[in-house]
């Protein structure tokens, strides 16, 4: 986004205010619209115009891009190729640098060892900056401001419109990914109930919808693309973050020139507006609920 102030990386244990509170058939239209868009904007967004090459040197080293496919829009498959918001922004510092791009497939929990032992350059994959991870692996400036939402039943809504508190109840069964910023907010707080862990999104979803679980904790984007996506079925999201985060590119701190290049592209990207563009085109109402 233009002119965005630098960030300064949110820790796990902050849990802030949703910015705003939709009525429930507000919250319908919004997401119809939204699975509308994402079936225009998953199409052919990865094509779009990149920035200028700027490399130190000729030829075709490669970018080593560490992406795991499961979390759309951010990153994911469609008709066998990686696509999503990370996937154009890698494209994007590829050309910037004047390198190939390779995309390395990961599994999440694979991603900062991969990176570490040099199998990837840079995670781009909607990594969140924590304290842990950080003192692991250097980040760039953060690109997005997001947070855990919920996703549940629309039947029961109502059970889950206050947030995070609602969450806290012993009865409720809450669902979460793995080692995801939202396993880790719930393990933390959720001291009593049932938690299941599952080892992807996908999973997590049927869980909810086969009613193991009441609510799955996810990234925000990921959340809001799933509630569009199982609408027919009866899932929606409580579009109140129950956390305040930053999502940034991980890098190696023995890799300074490249952390370089990956700020300076970024801030090429704020300074003409293609930033913003490219959130608002792959999460439409993202702008709204922020109120950027």
């Amino acid at each position: 986004m233009p002119h965005m102030k630098k960030m300064t990386p949110a820790t796990d244990e902050k849990v802030r205010p949703m910015f705003f509170r939709p009525t429930g058939n507000a919250m319908l239209r919004t997401l119809r619209c939204f699975l509308l868009l994402a079936g225009v904007i998953c199409s052919g967004c990865v094509a779009a115009r990149q920035p200028a090459v700027k490399a130190d040197q000729p030829g075709q080293q490669l970018l080593k891009v560490g992406i795991t496919t499961n979390a759309p829009p951010m990153a994911y498959m469609e008709n066998g190729k990686i696509t999503g918001l990370e996937a154009e922004f890698a494209h994007g510092l590829a050309a910037y640098t004047g390198r190939k791009l390779r995309f390395v497939e990961l599994k999440w929990e694979d991603q900062i060892p991969a990176l570490l032992a040099g199998r990837t350059d840079i995670i781009m994959s909607a990594m969140t900056v924590t304290s842990a991870r950080n003192y692991l692996i250097a980040f760039a400036d953060p690109y997005m401001v997001t947070g855990q939402v919920s996703l549940v039943r629309l039947a029961e809504y109502n059970r889950f419109s206050n947030g995070f508190t609602d969450l806290l109840n012993p009865v409720v069964r809450v669902g979460t990914v793995k080692a995801t910023t939202g396993d880790f907010l719930i393990t933390r707080n959720k001291s009593k109930g049932t938690v299941i862990r599952y080892n992807n999104a996908a999973e997590a979803v049927q869980g909810l919808l086969d009613k193991k679980i009441d609510a799955f904790v996810y990234d925000l984007p990921m959340n809001f693309y799933l509630g569009a996506r199982y609408a027919d079925q009866g899932l929606t999201p409580v579009t109140i973050p129950m956390t305040k985060e930053f999502i940034a590119w991980g890098i190696r701190r023995d890799d300074p020139r490249l952390l370089e290049q990956a700020n300076a592209y970024l801030q090429e990207i704020k300074s003409t507006g293609r930033l913003r563009e490219m959130i608002i085109r792959w999460i439409p109402f993202y702008e709204r609920l922020f109120n950027k």
